[in-house]
């Protein structure tokens, strides 16, 4: 169980700079913003 929440977290946090990353270079989606901020949220980068 510890290693499945491990993967999860590990997940978010690579899709969260994926996103971060992408939003430099070019614009997102409306999806792809409300995921950015829904991840921000989540992990406390706000």
């Amino acid at each position: 169980m510890t290693v499945k929440v491990v993967d999860s977290i590990k997940f978010l946090i690579s899709e969260y700079e994926r996103l971060q990353k992408k939003q430099k270079k070019q614009n997102l989606s409306k999806s792809e913003i409300q995921t950015l901020k829904s991840l921000e949220s989540f992990l406390g980068k706000r």
